[in-house]
């Protein structure tokens, strides 16, 4: 009876775990982080916010985009994208190109860098055995193999394409991956944060 009531217990931690762990992967807002940049002369304003694909057919697993809004003493801006997603193994390289599309114009960006890289985790597999003592023995029973790709696009957003962001109430990011055409949009919370990073000072 009690090992049944343990059981019943560790499924009900283990489903809230899972939950709220879906719920941090489909959470799109991050809050604005403002520094100095001594270096550069600069006042520095960064958002960082993340995507996860639904899509099945698409190679994409996960999106994440940081966008640094740079102001120099002499009130000139400018705006960074990096890009990283994560992709299936069997994924072709992406081109290195990345498009914002806001109105349903396209917008290609000049893309400054690209790396690419597979990444292989090896989890083990246990199961727990109970002993002649009533003791859990966790053992292990194997082992499993995840394998990804990570893209990662670091490029300069024009301020008339800041502006046109602004005035949008939606916008995408398209990027290709062989036969795969990969889209992915922001959430209106995403789009939100974007336009507050724009109107910071």
């Amino acid at each position: 009876m009690k090992e049944s009531f343990k059981g019943i217990y560790s499924s009900r931690i283990l489903f809230i775990g899972m939950v709220c762990f879906l719920f941090q992967g489909c959470s799109t807002s991050n809050r604005i982080y403002t520094r100095n940049d001594i270096v550069h002369s600069a006042k520095r304003f960064e958002l960082k916010y993340s995507v996860r694909d639904r899509d099945r057919r698409s190679p994409l697993i996960y999106f994440t985009q940081s966008i640094v809004k740079e102001v120099n003493p002499q009130n000139e801006t400018s705006y960074t994208a990096y890009d990283v997603l994560t992709l299936s193994a069997s994924s072709f390289r992406p081109d290195e190109k990345a498009i914002l599309i806001i109105d349903n114009e396209a917008n290609t960006m000049v893309i400054n860098k690209m790396e690419l890289d597979n990444i292989r985790k090896i989890s083990e597999n246990t199961t727990n055995i109970l002993t002649s003592d009533s003791t859990n023995l966790s053992v292990v029973t194997g082992y499993s193999e995840n394998n990804t790709k990570v893209a990662r696009f670091s490029y300069r957003i024009p301020v008339a394409t800041i502006s046109k962001i602004r005035d949008s109430d939606q916008f995408s990011l398209r990027y290709y991956s062989g036969p795969s055409m990969i889209t992915v949009k922001p959430k209106k919370k995403s789009i939100k944060k974007i336009k507050q990073l724009i109107d910071s000072i």
